[in-house]
């Protein structure tokens, strides 16, 4: 007869829970723990088994080796109690009134099991209010997972972040570590602007012979022109000081000599590239006469393009948003009729699937669409037998549309982008005539008005917005699919031609990814496109991404989106 080894799983639980007793009843236990005052029986044998710290004091040369009664200090009785129940349970209750005190004796008594708990629950409870002080915390007990995570939550929420009483309070050396990050996730360097002088003028007399140190890792020169010279170059502070004003003067010299962008290099003088922003291109027109119901990703950290769901439907015309982790496609056209539905996706989500929402008022193929102060604006667009005049937007709470103001000429193909506060409505095809015209929305006086036209007629091009500069790429101008490119500039009024692109671009979808504009797709007048160029403003180049879509497409909805 063969020898078989039988298992069980049950055997060490057994012996736990039989040591257990026996330590409630104060048998076989040869060692007390004495805490505060109060005495807690237990056994060598286990504890060395579970804590290294045990297991050196009993085994090693030191003066409690053999002492009946050990006194411990820094750990009060109520946490003791925790962490004997789960050295002979396995099991440990954190809560929200413990942690504080459960991690720091965790770490000192050597119990992993107990600590990660503590990581796992602080990690859990992790919020705007809180990121920072449990970054601090978890630095301080060498808990670098815990740490890991507090950091990127507050990177990746900085701008909720700084308006905390945390954030002012944080000692200097916490402020720098936030703030030159690279990771840091915003759309643009104001916010760290702010943040530094609201946390030197939390406590201006001890704290402003700090500025010039913080404002070292301000990209000033990322900054807008307007911002540098209304606000910056107001600030008392600065003015005070010959060290920042040094450095104001170095974005002055960057925005005003591009011919020695070149030239000056260093962190101070390139975009952030920590945001977790990807570009969503969703719908179009496709090869073989086909619309596509084809979503793909591109993460530019990763440099990849990846496929998101399917959208429920084929579409062209389509339009697109990103708001608050989700996507969302908006009208279009079936190959039938003009619709006005709308689905988002949340990205955010395990498992993304498309979710129907409060269709719009209007049916709208080739409408214009952006986000101002959390809700979506859809202008603009065609139905089958109108060009559109009529804007209407969405909020997300409520899920309702309701329709705003309309501008004075209906236009399909038509760029809508926020800039400065204000929306602006660009090119566009009226059903007689491509248009060179533009107009701006006030959304405090709900009123539309006209703004200098482009010096090229354009349907179908690519609109997007970089520091208040308003850029106009491709596009079709009755003739030709065009690869000219021109700006608007919100506080001059006036538009200045731009680099062209390397390839002609109608049709095609703008958006602004780590500080670069960006161009997807589209139709060069031969061929549909599936290859994307970015646009530097500090150098005026532009560059073919390496890698493209799978889908060649055009008429597609293009966003930039960022997960939660």
């Amino acid at each position: 007869m063969l020898d078989r080894q039988i298992f069980t799983d049950s055997h060490a639980k057994s012996i736990l829970t039989t040591m257990n007793n026996l330590r409630k009843v104060n048998k076989l236990c040869d060692v007390i723990l004495r805490v505060e005052g109060r005495d807690f029986p237990g056994h060598r044998i286990v504890l060395a088994a579970c804590s290294d710290y045990f297991c050196a004091m009993f085994t090693n040369e030191m003066s409690e080796k053999d002492k009946q009664i050990i006194e411990l200090h820094e750990i009060s009785g109520s946490v003791m109690e925790v962490l004997l129940d789960f050295v002979y349970t396995e099991t440990v209750n954190v809560s929200v009134e413990n942690v504080q005190e459960l991690l720091p004796a965790a770490c000192l008594l050597q119990l992993t099991g107990v600590k990660q708990a503590c990581c796992s629950f602080l990690e859990k409870q992790l919020d705007c209010t809180n990121c920072l002080g449990i970054k601090v915390f978890a630095e301080q007990h060498s808990c670098d997972l815990l740490l890991a995570a507090a950091e990127s939550f507050g990177l990746k929420h900085f701008e909720e972040v700084l308006v905390q009483e945390e954030y002012r309070n944080l000692p200097l050396e916490q402020v720098k570590s936030l703030i030159k990050s690279d990771e840091l996730q915003v759309n643009s360097e104001e916010p760290v602007f702010s943040a530094v002088m609201t946390w030197v003028k939390y406590d201006p007399d001890s704290r402003k012979e700090y500025l010039a140190q913080l404002l070292q890792h301000v990209r000033l020169a990322m900054l807008s022109a307007r911002f540098i010279t209304d606000v910056v170059d107001d600030e008392p502070l600065i003015k005070r000081s010959h060290e920042c004003r040094d450095l104001l003067d170095e974005a002055k010299k960057f925005h005003l000599r591009p011919d020695l962008r070149s030239t000056m290099v260093g962190p101070r003088m390139k975009s952030r590239i920590g945001t977790d922003d990807i570009l969503v291109v969703m719908g179009g027109f496709g090869s073989h006469q086909n619309m596509v119901e084809v979503v793909e990703q591109y993460d530019p950290k990763s440099g990849e393009w990846k496929r998101l769901p399917n959208l429920p439907k084929r579409r062209r015309y389509v339009a697109a948003a990103a708001l608050a982790g989700k996507v969302y496609v908006i009208g279009g056209y079936d190959g039938q009729s003009r619709l006005n539905t709308v689905e988002c996706l949340d990205i955010s989500a395990d498992d993304p699937t498309w979710q129907t929402i409060a269709p719009m008022s209007h049916r709208r193929g080739l409408a214009g669409v952006c986000v101002y102060k959390g809700e979506i604006y859809v202008c603009g667009g065609f139905d089958g037998f109108t060009r559109h005049t009529s804007m209407e937007c969405y909020n997300p709470h409520t899920n309702q549309w309701h329709i705003l103001s309309g501008m004075a000429v209906g236009r399909e193909g038509a760029g809508l982008v926020v800039a400065g506060e204000k929306i602006y409505g660009i090119g566009g095809y009226d059903g007689v005539n491509l248009l060179d015209s533009a107009e701006v929305y006030d959304p405090v006086k709900e009123e539309w008005s006209d703004i200098a036209p482009m010096s090229t007629r354009r349907s179908g091009a690519g609109v997007a917005v970089v520091n208040d500069i308003v850029y106009v790429c491709g596009g079709y101008d009755g003739t030709d699919h065009l690869a000219s490119v021109e700006s608007y500039n919100i506080h001059t009024g006036h538009w200045s031609a731009v680099t062209h692109m390397i390839v002609p671009r109608c049709y095609v979808g703008a958006c602004v990814l780590q500080g670069k504009l960006f161009v997807v797709a589209g139709y060069d007048g031969n061929t549909l496109l599936n290859t994307v160029e970015s646009y530097d403003p500090t150098t005026g180049t532009w560059e073919l991404l390496d890698s493209a879509m799978k889908t060649q497409r055009c008429d597609a909805g293009v966003t930039v989106a960022r997960k939660l």
